[in-house]
């Protein structure tokens, strides 16, 4: 609760006076030699102006809590509203030459991701967010996207929500850039990363490429964005290559950020 707070100037006014006051009677006191019931009945008046300054600073410095809670609040909403325009040029940035289809109906409720498994991402093959669930969707296995970018799909529902990210080892989705190139790509282990394999040199693609979601596997809508093709690797056998995908969706950067869940 705000309160009215005395101005610097009364404030300072107030101190001066107090403090003279304080000495006044302290020299009074030390001139008359007081006894010890008038020292006590002086002392306490003494500490009338030091409690009212203590008073003053307390409420000060709750007020100034205060603002700096408001204005705390006020910077995380702006960083989300920033956070949010800048998914939304990426998108448009990565999905120029892309006309992707009428996707399906988004759940807009205000799902977002409350918690990470930072400690497998960075060391092992276990790849999870976790995503709250205001409306208590319940069902089957639904994709996940922030934007437009997906970022996985649901492995379990319940009070909150599972997500199995694509970098996880045992996440496969179906891709394709805009030259036609399509294949089935999964994840390696490695954090933000999936791989596919091309058994043919006769498609087109190159370091750059953007690649989207093909619809084909019935859970991620059509052309939400994927990631950028940034490694190719040949094979022995210089028939087979390995493509390596770094994924847009960062977790380091999306806690507590709004994800949409598709059905």
């Amino acid at each position: 609760m705000s309160r009215d707070i005395l101005p610097s100037k009364k404030k300072i006014q107030t101190f001066i006076f107090g403090s003279l006051l304080i000495l006044i009677l302290n020299l009074i006191s030390d001139s008359i030699q007081l006894n010890e019931k008038a020292n006590k009945a002086l002392t306490n008046l003494l500490n009338i102006p030091s409690n009212f300054l203590s008073q003053v600073l307390r409420d000060y410095q709750e007020f100034e809590n205060e603002r700096i809670a408001k204005l705390e609040n006020d910077i995380l909403d702006l960083q989300n509203t920033i956070y949010e325009k800048d998914l939304e040029i990426q998108s448009l940035e990565n999905s120029k030459s892309y006309n992707p289809v009428v996707r399906s109906n988004k759940d807009e409720s205000n799902s977002s991701i409350i918690s990470f498994d930072q400690l497998n991402f960075n060391c092992c093959k276990k790849h999870r967010v976790y995503v709250s669930n205001p409306n208590n969707i319940v069902g089957d296995i639904l994709s996940v996207s922030q934007g437009d970018f997906v970022i996985g799909k649901t492995r379990t529902i319940s009070d909150e929500v599972e997500v199995r990210l694509l970098s996880d080892p045992e996440e496969y989705i179906s891709i394709k850039n805009t030259k036609n190139f399509f294949c089935i790509a999964n994840g390696n282990g490695e954090p933000m990363t999936i791989i596919c394999k091309n058994e043919s040199k006769a498609v087109d693609y190159e370091i750059g490429d953007t690649f989207f979601t093909t619809g084909f596997d019935g859970i991620h809508p059509e052309g939400l964005i994927v990631g950028r093709l940034t490694k190719i690797t040949t094979e022995d056998d210089f028939f087979n290559e390995t493509l390596e995908i770094e994924l847009f969706f960062n977790p380091f950067k999306s806690m507590n950020k709004r994800v949409i869940l598709h059905d």
